[in-house]
């Protein structure tokens, strides 16, 4: 069953002009084992993604057994049955109160029998926990963090798929569980497996191919020994030479030339053995000296990139972002008729031009929830028990619905507001201005600075969990199996969703607060630091424009 894809293209979602892969080709055979190697931010986890019908391409073909895997920008669910992603952290994708529940939700869409299922549970402990740790009626938070990868490699092995997609699957396993990992891909009788790794050493000897990935563009594409001939492909591809290669360049230094594509030491020990025969009736020789990398080649070995052009919006003073944001909300919430909410909306809408279509996605995550938050309370605000005598005793007060309309159509256009706020302005940026703003208040002696850094916290969350939804909802289409759009979730999936998610934003904000403890920031330590915003004429015609449309709300409103 052998996976191809054709001129494969996947753009970054804040930035269009900005390609996380390049016209990808190439065509795996089913049993093979692939390497995907690359320096960090290469695209190896992207590319895995697109692999595994996650993430939908921004151009290109994926043939899986030679049948088109997306289509009508879905994959169907047959297609994804047969394809397995361990993500970089599988960890995090926990959420069940046992173990047999967390291999019940990952095995429910193959619709196994009791039998079969029973089967694989036992057949995946048994290949990842041979001493019996993970039982199953232990909740997976209770369970180690080693012991915690360990589960989560396990309920993927136990769906035994076609293609099996391992993204750094070795970190943060001990030596132990490496082995078993390694035993358990030598036996494995069917099936193939693409591995994303920094770790060379282990998997090279195992591998049948080797791709290299360089800022989104495959520059090789061969079997590890021919990649071991040619060492300055990983060392322009920003990535560290093996084992094998390292040392036939150390030894090569002292006269004893062994080929560099001896992958394990079992095929080296022989080949140094026998150049040391050879040198020993040799005269010995001055050890060469290495030469120095010119700096065109350090700069490539570094992966030096240039920098994607900056978007309009993140160009803007920050203060002139700060005052428009103020200027408009101000203006929304004194509308007390439908048409100045209309103009109020019409100018929330100008502002969200130019921005990428990930933005405009973004703000769809959140308007949706509030909407149905807003129709339900529309509905129940309206709700009339006092009809007259006679009629249905039920009845729905127009007046009073049309009233909590406008009330929470204000709050939803402020809400709008501050996400176009917080995504337009880096957290840096939002602080220096926020501070400017209310440093005269500082004078009479208010809070400023806890005001500030709350404020600044505050919209630093709304892109941040944004962020996060986005990885977890992959996550769980991942383990899910469900044959829809991306960035959607059933809502039978809302569990494996919402538990990881809400503990990841608490590992982040205690991230956030260990942070701020040791660099000792506070609000009146962020109001000293040296300015660095620089206002343009274009911040003065934005700032102009807004007055005139506060103007324009205020006398809509009078």
């Amino acid at each position: 069953m052998p996976i191809a894809l054709q001129d494969i293209r996947v753009d970054a979602p804040d930035d269009p002009n900005n390609q996380l892969l390049k016209d990808i080709s190439f065509k795996l055979s089913d049993g093979s084992l692939t390497l995907l190697i690359g320096h960090t931010g290469s695209g190896k986890s992207t590319l895995l993604q697109v692999m595994a019908g996650i993430l939908e391409p921004s151009l290109g073909t994926i043939t899986l057994d030679e049948q088109t895997l997306w289509h009508k920008r879905k994959v169907d669910q047959a297609h994804l049955l047969r394809l397995g992603l361990i993500f970089q952290f599988p960890e995090q994708q926990l959420f069940a109160r046992s173990v047999r529940q967390e291999f019940a939700y990952s095995l429910r869409p193959y619709r196994l029998g009791a039998d079969e299922r029973e089967r694989r549970i036992r057949a995946a402990c048994a290949d990842l926990d041979p001493r019996g740790v993970i039982a199953m009626d232990r909740s997976p938070f209770s369970l180690s963090g080693g012991e915690q990868r360990r589960l989560a490699l396990a309920t993927t092995f136990a769906t035994a798929p076609d293609w099996l997609l391992m993204d750094e699957p070795t970190a943060g396993l001990e030596a132990a569980a490496v082995r078993e990992l390694l035993r358990i891909i030598r036996v494995r009788e069917r099936g193939g497996f693409v591995i994303a790794t920094h770790d060379l050493d282990t998997f090279f000897p195992l591998a049948d191919r080797v791709l290299v990935l360089d800022r989104g563009a495959l520059v090789f594409d061969g079997s590890p020994e021919e990649l071991c001939r040619a060492p300055e492909v990983l060392t322009r591809a920003g990535v560290g030479l093996p084992s094998c290669v390292e040392a036939a360049k150390e030894l090569a230094r002292y006269g004893i030339t062994i080929a560099p594509d001896r992958l394990t030491p079992e095929l080296a020990a022989p080949a140094i053995a026998e150049a040391l025969r050879g040198c020993a009736s040799a005269s010995p020789r001055p050890a060469p000296q290495a030469a120095a990398p010119s700096p065109q080649a350090r700069r490539e070995a570094a992966g030096e990139a240039s920098k994607p052009p900056q978007a309009v919006w993140l160009r803007l003073d920050p203060r002139a972002k700060w005052l428009l944001y103020l200027l408009l909300v101000i203006g929304t919430m004194q509308q007390q008729q439908w048409s100045g909410l209309a103009a109020s909306m019409l100018l929330l809408s100008l502002a969200f031009l130019g921005l990428p279509r990930s933005v405009l996605r973004g703000s769809m995550k959140i308007a949706l929830p509030f909407l149905i938050f807003m129709f339900i309370s529309i509905f129940l605000a309206g709700l009339d028990w006092s009809t007259a005598e006679g009629q249905f005793p039920l009845g729905f007060s127009a007046e009073r619905g049309w009233s909590t309309a406008l009330m929470l159509t204000r709050l939803f256009l402020v809400l709008m507001a501050g996400y176009w706020l917080a995504v337009t302005t880096p957290y840096g940026q939002l602080v220096e201005g926020l501070n400017w703003a209310l440093k005269y208040f500082h004078k009479v002696k208010l809070p400023v600075e806890s005001f500030s850094l709350a404020v600044s916290l505050i919209f630093r969350f709304i892109p941040l969990i944004l962020r996060e939804w986005q990885r977890f909802s992959a996550i769980v289409r991942a383990r899910g199996k469900a044959s829809i759009r991306p960035g959607t979730v059933r809502s039978r999936d809302i569990p494996a969703l919402v538990v990881p998610l809400l503990l990841a934003m608490f590992h982040k904000a205690e991230q956030m607060t260990i942070a701020m403890e040791l660099k000792k920031i506070d609000g009146k330590q962020l109001l000293l630091k040296k300015n660095t915003l620089q206002w343009r004429g274009m911040d003065t015609i934005l700032v102009a424009t807004g007055i005139f449309c506060f103007s324009l709300l205020m006398y809509m409103q009078s």
